[in-house]
């Protein structure tokens, strides 16, 4: 019997990935698979990002970055925060890490001491309690409403003496839910107020549907970069459809950032010189994919939550951005990890249960793939779920006959 830390033991496996890994396996054996549970986008990287990755390649020189990354990439960053947040910050208020998780995860190591507890909002992604553990911190979650949305008063009532960080993500996955303006700003001020670090998870603040009246973060705190507790966490995968170049990037007070290098110093070191490129690339280029990405995922959630609006029993909320629907299954089926069993064994379509987040008796939909798929997926969930559907369906060629009472 191998004798390991408390930590490892408190933490759960991602049930977004094992989910992925089955999806995969019944793929490879010739199910016909739509795969709803995924967070990752379709669409093509920008063409710069392919360019300047090959033209570093083409030198043969691909040797160590700096621990905090390359400067080319962060003056690229420093444009990007001015043009979307209103600040500029200096080259040493910014790190960048192997993807926005790395991010987190390094921040959390660096601010926490055992104990310390972190306010973070119900649903929430499914790394951020087993993050807060692993760095032995205590994570404090506060629920919101059917919209989805965290009430000013239960954040008051969640902080005490401990509170070290609060947590938040907007848009959020897994429910899509666009924070108000006035909420952020409330929190902001809390944080700033109490000396609690607030860390914006802004992975999918360029995916907002309907135009707000807000520009996130900086605008809300008064205070100078080196003054303030706030962090944000930022990187390519979401908005540029660039999940697999692992490229993510911290924007905080110097102190807390030089700590983050120093810990990035033993683990991981710099991030990969050619991605960084190809980051570059992204930033300097991309808006046109961003613009893209949006007008089709926009779409592509308007048909999902039409056709989910049909069938009986199912609450919908409409997201306001990223590309995650959180459907409430509770009145069909209470246990979110039966249900999303039941649509991957019988229906072929791969959900992700809302207990993984915090938040039973809902299942979240990722509408990244084609609209074909998305109309076929919420067909073939509907015929699994609603009784007043006809019980025969057509999947992969066979016509398959439902024979289970929800």
């Amino acid at each position: 019997m191998y004798n390991f830390s408390q930590q490892i033991s408190q933490v759960q496996l991602s049930p977004t990935l094992a989910l992925n890994e089955t999806a995969r396996k019944l793929r490879q054996e010739g199910a016909d698979v739509i795969n709803l549970g995924i967070g990752e986008p379709l669409n093509d990287c920008p063409e710069e990002s392919v360019a300047l990755a090959r033209a570093k390649l083409e030198t043969r020189q691909i040797k160590y970055s700096p621990t905090s990354g390359n400067q080319n990439l962060k003056e690229a960053i420093q444009a990007y925060t001015l043009e979307n947040y209103g600040r500029m910050p200096q080259l040493d208020n910014i790190t960048i890490t192997i993807g926005a998780k790395q991010a987190l995860f390094n921040l959390l190591l660096v601010l926490l001491n055992p104990g310390d507890e972190v306010i973070l909002f119900s649903p929430y992604w499914v790394s951020y309690p087993e993050m807060i553990k692993l760095n032995r911190g205590v994570p404090v979650v506060v629920d919101t409403n059917e919209e989805f949305i965290p009430d000013m008063e239960d954040v008051l009532s969640a902080v005490t003496s401990k509170t070290k960080v609060v947590l938040l993500n907007s848009p959020n996955n897994p429910t899509g839910a666009v924070y108000p303006p006035e909420f952020v700003a409330a929190l902001v001020d809390l944080c700033e107020s109490k000396n609690i670090f607030l860390v914006m998870d802004d992975i999918y603040h360029q995916l907002v549907f309907e135009p707000v009246e807000w520009v996130p973060g900086y605008v809300f705190t008064s205070r100078a970069l080196d003054k303030s507790h706030l962090v944000i966490v930022n990187g390519i995968s979401k908005t540029y459809g660039m999940t697999g170049f692992r490229i993510g990037w911290a924007i905080g007070p110097e102190p807390v950032i030089q700590a983050m290098n120093k810990i990035q110093g033993h683990s991981t070191s710099g991030a990969s010189s050619v991605l960084q490129e190809a980051a570059l690339g992204a930033l300097t280029s991309g808006n046109q994919v961003i613009a893209e990405l949006r007008t089709l995922i926009k779409a592509n959630r308007d048909i999902l939550v039409n056709e989910l609006k049909k069938i009986n029993g199912l609450q919908v909320a409409t997201p306001g951005g990223t590309f995650y629907c959180f459907p409430d299954c509770s009145s069909l089926i209470a246990d979110s990890q039966k249900l999303a069993a039941l649509l991957l064994e019988k229906a072929y379509v791969a959900t992700v249960p809302g207990i993984a987040f915090g938040k039973e008796g809902h299942l979240r939909l990722s509408y990244t793939c084609s609209r074909d798929e998305i109309v076929e997926s919420a067909k073939r969930i509907r015929w699994a779920i609603d009784p007043g559907f006809p019980p025969e369906i057509m999947i992969g060629g066979k016509t398959i006959n439902r024979n289970w009472e929800i």
